[in-house]
């Protein structure tokens, strides 16, 4: 027997029977199995059975059928292990049959392969000097081993088998991999290059081929090193591609001699990374938190457009969990942080935006640390983490899971009639928007909102667009969001080169012909007689708090008399 496996993230897993020659997936009624979500398309995919082996077929569907993270293109052919993503479903092919067995294990692929017929690396260019003649080495850009990178991908898939708790997906919540899979692991591991030997290249190192192998199977391959090593700053992988790292000494990026085996491996240190500490769940594709060594993780992984995973790990100086911590870091001043506090805890409306590459996840864990406990809170954001460590507020997940019965909008608009002091939105997104600028409006009493922007002007304009859907002009939306909002803080590379610095926090006003005037109220500046970074205040902060304080807002003295 045949069987198609359903799995809804976060839901239940059922079986359905896959008798016949074809087998159709969709919305409609007329398929054999119905997904009823808005992201499956009426006639999504077709399974068939053709030439002794079974095909996928996706049927022109609008967001695509992906096979182990790659777009479905054609037909593509379905083995027992492949995952088949479809909308907030994840499909597998199971039951006896052979058609869906694995095409070759590393035993069946290098048993053909004979010492007299191995492939030659010389053949792969006719540049010699870029050539892979050693695993020791990595490849120039565009010349890679495919011999070499077929024989790992297998034998980590053949492993992984063998030994299913390696893999984070199917290992229980942040334990270690248990011994006997350690030991499963390093057998069936022992086996594979036992059989690949003979076939390779006389100049590649079978010794050092298995070391790199066991560490991305039991470890976190080339970044447990890396990572330990105090005087690096950034790390930086995409796929099987050479590593780049920043360094305190140097800080210039450059390439490691170090590589991922394969894409699959990387994906499995990316999702270890984020098991161990709590941030990654099933069907997480953005991946963003505090990992090992001091290092924060971006991370994507597939099915997406940039087709393999990709990693960022920036080491922090503190874990930053108040803005008193980034105070020493250069980010902002004291007279700033305080100003920001008054702001926080008489509910008024922040906006936060950032551009390049600063870390804005990094500064909202910050900024949120600074609300009072005592105050009703609801934090928005993808996975659902920010501001996990109060019980009492609560965290709203943006990122959909199968099992969900009310829309992010439902939730929201209820949280909003219950009444909240602040409702905080990191990253708003096109989905939460409209409830957004609804707490701006007044639907709660204050509200504090991130977003990428390269000015003040252009996050309110940005965030006005996302709102759009719910009705109304740009202009217009724009034009009251400005009245609405009481400050925005600007974040930017620092002007010293800092990795992340406020440059200015300004109060959008509204003048009479319409116009929006972005009052500088704090701002970084470099000195001109020593060149060292300087906060200042402008005389606009003085309206700014008068003003305040004529709507019953206390202003501690020290910062009137800036």
């Amino acid at each position: 027997m045949l069987y198609v496996v359903v799995h809804e993230k976060g839901g239940q897993t059922q079986r359905f029977d896959f008798g016949g020659d074809q087998f159709a997936i969709g919305r409609e009624e007329d398929n054999d199995l119905v997904l009823d979500r808005v992201n499956v398309s009426k006639h999504h995919l077709r399974f068939r059975r053709h030439e002794g082996k079974v095909e996928c077929i996706d049927l022109e569907s609008t967001n695509g059928t992906y096979i182990n993270g790659r777009r479905v293109e054609g037909a593509r052919t379905v083995r027992r292990a492949d995952r088949i993503y479809v909308g907030d479903y994840i499909l597998m092919l199971d039951g006896d049959e052979k058609v869906i067995d694995p095409a070759e294990s590393i035993e069946s692929l290098t048993a053909r392969v004979s010492k007299e017929n191995r492939p030659r690396f010389a053949d792969l260019s006719a540049d010699e000097s870029s050539l892979v003649t050693s695993a020791k080495r990595v490849a120039a850009a565009g010349i890679e081993s495919s011999y070499l990178d077929k024989i790992a991908d297998r034998i980590i898939r053949d492993v992984l088998q063998a030994a299913p708790r390696l893999d984070p997906v199917k290992a229980p919540k942040r334990s270690e991999v248990p011994d006997e899979d350690r030991s499963k692991a390093l057998a069936k591991l022992e086996q594979a290059i036992a059989a690949v030997k003979a076939t390779l290249e006389d100049g590649v190192d079978i010794e050092e081929l298995e070391q790199r192998l066991a560490a991305e199977l039991l470890e976190y391959g080339p970044l447990s090193s890396l990572m330990r090593d105090d005087t690096i700053r950034e790390i930086h992988v995409a796929g099987a591609g050479p590593i780049h790292v920043v360094r305190e000494v140097h800080p210039g990026d450059r390439l490691e001699n170090l590589r991922f085996t394969v894409p699959r491996a990387l994906g499995l240190a990316i999702r270890r990374l984020a098991r161990k500490r709590g941030l990654w769940f099933e069907g997480a594709q953005i991946i963003e938190g505090v990992v090992d060594h001091g290092f924060h993780m971006h991370a994507l992984l597939p099915p997406h457009q940039a087709k393999h995973p990709v990693l960022c790990l920036r080491r922090i100086k503190t874990d930053a969990k108040s803005l008193a911590a980034l105070v020493s870091e250069s980010v902002l001043s004291d007279e700033m942080r305080d100003f920001l506090l008054v702001m926080l805890r008489n509910s008024r409306r922040v906006i936060v935006s950032a551009s390049g590459g600063v870390n804005l996840n990094r500064f909202m864990q910050a900024l949120v640390g600074e609300i009072p406990i005592n105050m009703r809170v609801a934090l928005i954001s993808d996975g659902g983490l920010l501001g996990r460590q109060h019980r009492g507020w609560i965290q709203v997940r943006r990122m959909p899971d199968p099992a969900d019965t009310m829309s992010l909008t439902s939730v929201i608009g209820l949280l909003l009639r219950g009444g909240l002091d602040l409702l905080v939105s990191h990253q708003v997104s096109p989905v939460d928007a409209p409830d957004v600028l609804d707490a701006l409006a007044g639907a709660s009493r204050g509200a504090v909102v991130s977003l990428w922007g390269v000015s003040a002007a252009h996050s309110l304009s940005r965030l006005a667009a996302f709102g759009t859907s719910a009705g109304g002009g740009l202009l217009p939306l724009t034009t009251a969001l400005a009245q609405a909002t009481d400050v925005v803080v600007q974040l930017n590379t620092g002007v010293n080169g800092e990795s992340m610095q406020i440059r200015e926090i300004t109060a959008p006003r509204v003048e009479k012909d319409g116009t929006i005037d972005h009052r500088v109220m704090f701002s970084a500046e470099r000195d001109g007689k020593d060149g060292s970074t300087v906060f200042k205040a402008s005389r606009k902060l003085g309206v700014a708090l008068r003003e305040l304080t004529r709507n019953g807002v206390e202003i501690p003295p020290h910062l009137l008399k800036l």
